[in-house]
């Protein structure tokens, strides 16, 4: 059973925190840092649910996005999810095939990089990483800026505004959704 039972659909966006991979740590370390909430460090969609029953969702990670099996996020405790947040059907179908165009986009390494500056105040000349320019479809993602470009593409309020898409963090989504700040 799941903690979400019928209350996720697609074009849901799911904070979670998950591990076994040795960023994991380091991302909730930066969000602390940044004093934004750090249980959490990773943002994946929900996409649809197979013939089988499984739900899945679309995520950024290090080998480039894909397709998650949300059977574990969905039941861990931690899980934080924007179902609240008001979506029509289309919007939500919208959402879905955005997402499904960044599949097999690579991993936006300067932007860890960047947020990793920002997060332990260091200051350097020129970012690492620069704002996306409005109209501009992101080369390299990661798994929390994807999620922000699709939903700022698809008119809908998150973390980032328009303005800071491309250095959105799972902590960003997560006090979103935290706060309902949707209806700010």
């Amino acid at each position: 059973m799941t903690r979400y039972q019928g209350e996720i659909k697609p074009g849901d966006v799911l904070v979670t925190r998950e591990g076994g991979w040795p960023w994991a740590n380091l991302i909730r370390l930066g969000e602390a840092f940044a004093g934004t909430p750090s249980m959490c460090n990773h943002v994946i969609v929900a996409s649809h649910i197979d013939d089988n029953g499984t739900f899945w969702g679309i995520e950024g990670r290090p080998g480039g996005v894909g397709d998650r099996d949300l059977s574990g996020p969905l039941s861990w405790p931690l899980t934080n999810a924007n179902n609240r947040q008001p979506k029509t059907d289309d919007q939500r179908a919208r959402i879905v095939a955005a997402a499904r165009l960044f599949l097999g986009r690579p991993y936006d390494w300067k932007a860890i990089a960047e947020d990793t500056r920002e997060a332990l105040h260091m200051a350097w000349g020129i970012p690492m990483a620069k704002e996306w320019r409005d109209g501009e479809v992101p080369g390299h993602v990661v798994c929390s800026s994807f999620l922000d470009w699709v939903y700022t593409h698809e008119g809908l309020a998150n973390p980032g505004g328009a303005k800071r898409t491309r250095m959105t963090t799972p902590g960003n989504w997560d006090r979103f959704i935290m706060n309902r700040e949707w209806g700010a």
